[in-house]
């Protein structure tokens, strides 16, 4: 008799236990929280994308950029000596 009573207790805990651990359905809220954030995380994929290329670009820039600016410095240095000359009297 006793062995029944603890064969029954162990087979209602057995059933209790799978019925509370089984899986659920998500809720329709949960389901919509999932598609926002995979769209927010497609565009901020993309907008990576943009980015990288925008700073591949710039990057590119760089040397044309350098050049110019080194080229005005170099203007710059030859007008001041002028102006030195002029000041001086010429």
């Amino acid at each position: 008799m006793k062995k029944q009573w603890v064969g029954l207790l162990a087979v209602g805990l057995f059933l209790v236990f799978t019925q509370a651990c089984g899986p659920k359905m998500a809720s329709q809220e949960t389901l919509n929280q999932i598609q926002e954030c995979e769209a927010a995380y497609q565009s901020a994929t993309a907008k990576k994308a943009q980015l990288e290329k925008q700073i591949a670009t710039l990057k590119g820039q760089i040397p044309q950029l350098q050049q110019e600016l080194q080229k005005l410095e170099s203007e710059r240095d030859s007008l001041k000596a002028w102006l030195d000359l002029l000041e001086q009297g010429y």
